[in-house]
């Protein structure tokens, strides 16, 4: 008989593992070919600007997918060698980064506003979207994401998503010009691609996130930390895209700046959050309850749930913006905020009402795995800190006390401890419902952690 203390270990039939890394293999695959086949058919049939950086972005966005990839499997390594391969996905990253800033500024960026303005552009909307992954990363007060996947996220929003877009939306866009007159038809069908084409783009890198590193996608909490992050990246290339876009046209009569500054505003601090991080964040809810969900037909419905709920959204702001555009007038400006609010706060104020449940769900069972940790009297947990690591409030006092006794050092020791000791939490969370496929060792691992570092938090 097992005891309520013990949580049992992992389902031993469990083929979860090996199954979900060949489905992540097998669509980053199809990503792959999708990529080089549409570059090569906009490159050859449409010849655009878009189509030409399509085709030479093809190894930037290689090499951000493969140190994603070296970086995310990092750190499940011994500590010999993760910082080799921490340093190598470095270097990956940064060499794709920079490759990918070389082709849009070449073939997209230059063609318009030219690289100075580009350069502007991007500047500007550094610090917005930087508070808005902070802002994102802060939402899980019980168990704060790792920073290395939250802006491994971001990127792969912000790069791989746009890229899938771009050649997307050419193909889609130019087909539809030539088939629909302008009007009702060619709005609703322009609203429609943006929808689907941009959120499945976005969601595919929650989904390759997920099953890379599903033991650390919790659950819906993680999902919309996760969805809302890649939706920030997106948002972030969009914005200096549109940007650039509208200096140039309205260079020549002299208010460019003034085109760029209204956009920077409307999607940098007006729709940082009432805007593609909301949409995905959908996303990242759904793929969140489906990681907790038993029967694969539901967690196929779940993920399912989320994508609609998600291009539904999308395509609902799009058909608006198309239809009743915004007059250029004072009441405009009443206007445009009036827009947001009608049309995405709903599915914002959604997302927070879900987002709370799911924070108030993790806190109660986080609670009840640290009670039985500590009553085992293994030490990892002390009865008496039960309250203090329960409490969000009271973690951030004791960390504060710590910094007051020892400064930065001793708060950071206690910070370290209280992470340690909600990771063991978690883990003996997913393990009791069978939800996690790593053997009962890392569970012992993560115990001898905490007490090492407590050890450590104690030593003078």
């Amino acid at each position: 008989m097992i005891h309520a203390t013990t949580p049992p270990a992992a389902d031993p039939a469990s083929a979860l593992r090996p199954q979900r890394y060949g489905i992540a293999i097998a669509l980053a695959g199809l990503v792959v070919l999708a990529l080089i086949a549409s570059s090569i058919l906009n490159y050859v049939y449409l010849d655009t600007i878009p189509g030409r950086a399509s085709l030479y972005g093809l190894l930037a966005v290689a090499l951000v997918c493969l140190g994603t990839f070296i970086l995310v499997r990092a750190f499940e390594r011994d500590r010999a060698t993760r910082r080799k391969h921490i340093i190598r996905a470095s270097v990956l990253l940064g060499l794709g980064v920079l490759l990918w800033l070389l082709v849009i500024d070449v073939f997209l960026y230059t063609q318009s506003a030219g690289p100075g303005v580009a350069a502007a552009c991007a500047l500007a909307c550094l610090p917005t979207t930087a508070i808005g992954v902070i802002v994102v990363r802060r939402l899980d007060r019980n168990h704060k994401e790792p920073w290395r996947l939250v802006l491994v996220a971001a990127a792969w929003g912000a790069i791989v998503a746009t890229s899938l877009v771009v050649w997307g939306e050419t193909v889609w866009e130019t087909s539809a010009q030539r088939a629909l007159v302008p009007g009702p038809g060619l709005d609703t069908s322009l609203a429609f691609m943006a929808g689907t084409l941009e959120e499945l783009a976005k969601g595919l890198a929650v989904v390759l996130l997920f099953l890379v590193m599903r033991n650390e996608f919790d659950d819906v909490v993680d999902g919309i930390v996760y969805g809302a992050a890649v939706g920030l990246g997106f948002n972030f290339m969009e914005s200096v895209s549109y940007m650039t876009n509208v200096y140039s046209i309205f260079q020549p009569e002299g208010v460019g700046g003034v085109a760029a500054g209204i956009q920077w505003y409307n999607r940098q601090v007006l729709g940082l959050f009432f805007g593609h991080a909301t949409y995905t964040a959908f996303i990242g809810a759904g793929i969140g309850i489906a990681r907790q969900l038993r029967g694969r037909r539901q967690k196929v419905l779940a993920m399912i749930a989320g994508f609609v709920v998600a291009i539904a959204a999308h395509f609902s702001w799009d058909a608006w913006v198309n239809v009743f555009p915004i007059p250029p007038t004072l009441f405009g400006i009443v206007a445009i905020h009036l827009r947001t609010l009608i049309m995405t706060g709903p599915f914002t104020a959604a997302l927070i009402a879900l987002l709370l449940f799911g924070i108030r769900y993790e806190g109660q069972n986080l609670m009840d795995q640290m009670s039985k940790e500590a009553a085992t009297g293994r030490g990892a947990i002390l009865p008496e800190e039960v309250p203090v690591l329960s409490s969000p409030w009271q973690r951030l006092r004791q960390r504060m006390e710590a910094f007051r006794r020892a400064g930065l050092r001793g708060y950071f020791k206690i910070s370290r401890l209280q992470t340690a000791q909600l990771d063991l939490a978690m883990e003996r969370w997913h393990r009791e419902r069978k939800e996690i496929d790593t053997p009962l060792e890392a569970e012992d691992e993560l115990r001898r952690r905490v007490i090492h570092l407590r050890h450590w938090v104690t030593a003078p």
